[in-house]
């Protein structure tokens, strides 16, 4: 070992005073090898340092239990941590080219995959799996946290217990609120799993967006009076005249394959060209919706409590002519006995 180390420092001093002079202030180290003569490892005055090798020269420099920090240049492949007893997780099988692995018995087997934590394995092509036994098994595959798993090609599970399932394309996000898993049940859909709620944010000062409460199953909008600005009062009767002209049909999207589903609702085109509330003729604001909504009920609220109103006078006035009328019709019946019994008075005697 001692004459190693001897013949090493050596070949480092002839490296060095064979380095050009402007570069001997800069280069601590250089070890050199091959033909021709090449630089293989160089640390410089500022701790800088690089190991050079070959795309598929090379054996793994160590296999098996321990702790390293291992630069195997046959794969392009680097580890640093620990492999526990009897572990192979880093021997030359289980090293793919250009990975990267670090933690405890980590794997980075996929090409140009990642591995980090703690047992964490990254199987796939481009794979990258972080955390606490993370498995990302798929092509570009990612797994991040605790005990997720990303088993399909373009997969994401992200969280605690997140499994994609083997659907390809899923993207799971799981919270911390209970040991159940949160699993992906078709290929490119989007699960998570939020139990104090979701917020969605739509500028930088977090003051618009939209909420989902703990619990909840519908959006809440942001609708407080101090955010809001520029506001002009309705004509409820001009809004009823705008949505009379928005036509209301049954449909489906073209999406659906399911030609059961229908929906009822309104044109966007339709919608923008009865109100014009935004730029876009393609979507209709759910929130706009409820005000239209709303603006409409109360003008038909306040069309109602007139209608009633004048109902209730002209049913007073109903009553009144009524009564006068039940008067008219005594005072007649009144005139016509007192006429009979004048004709009886006024009639000869013995006239039959």
């Amino acid at each position: 070992m001692r004459i190693r180390l001897s013949a090493l420092a050596a070949a480092a001093l002839l490296a060095l005073s064979a380095a050009p002079a402007a570069a001997q202030s800069d280069i601590l180290l250089r070890l050199r090898s091959g033909s021709p003569l090449s630089d293989r490892f160089r640390v410089d005055s500022a701790s800088g340092f690089v190991a050079k090798g070959v795309l598929g020269i090379g054996i793994i420099p160590f296999t098996g239990a321990g702790e390293r920090m291992m630069w195997h240049p046959y794969k392009a492949a680097f580890r640093a941590g620990s492999i526990g007893s009897a572990g192979t997780q880093w021997d030359d099988a289980n090293v793919g080219f250009y990975s990267w692995a670090g933690g405890y018995n980590t794997i980075a087997l996929g090409l140009g995959s990642f591995a980090m934590g703690y047992q964490s394995t990254a199987l796939g092509s481009y794979s990258n799996a972080l955390g606490y036994t993370a498995n990302a098994d798929g092509t570009g595959a990612v797994a991040i946290g605790y005990r997720t798993t990303a088993d399909a090609d373009y997969s994401v599970a992200i969280g605690q217990r997140a499994s994609t399932n083997g659907h390809a394309g899923a993207i799971v996000f799981a919270d911390g609120s209970t040991t159940d898993s949160v699993q992906a049940s078709a290929n490119n859909q989007f699960s998570a799993r939020a139990a104090g709620g979701y917020r969605l944010f739509t500028n930088a000062t977090m003051t618009a967006g939209v909420q989902l409460s703990a619990g909840g199953s519908s959006w809440a909008v942001v609708s407080d009076r101090n955010r809001k600005t520029d506001f002009a009062t309705l004509d409820g009767e001009d809004v009823l005249t705008r949505l009379r002209r928005v036509p209301v049909t049954e449909w489906r999207y073209t999406a659906e394959e399911d030609r059961a589903t229908r929906h009822i609702g309104p044109m966007a085109q339709d919608w923008h060209a009865a109100f014009g509330l935004t730029a876009d003729d393609r979507t209709i604001n759910m929130s706009d919706l409820d005000g239209v909504n709303l603006a409409a009920a109360q003008a038909l609220e306040a069309r109602t409590t007139n209608q009633s109103a004048r109902i209730q006078a002209l049913e007073s006035r109903t009553a009144a002519l009524a009564a006068e009328n039940e008067t008219l019709r005594a005072d007649r019946a009144a005139l016509e006995a007192r006429i009979a019994r004048l004709e009886a008075l006024l009639k000869p005697v013995g006239t039959p």
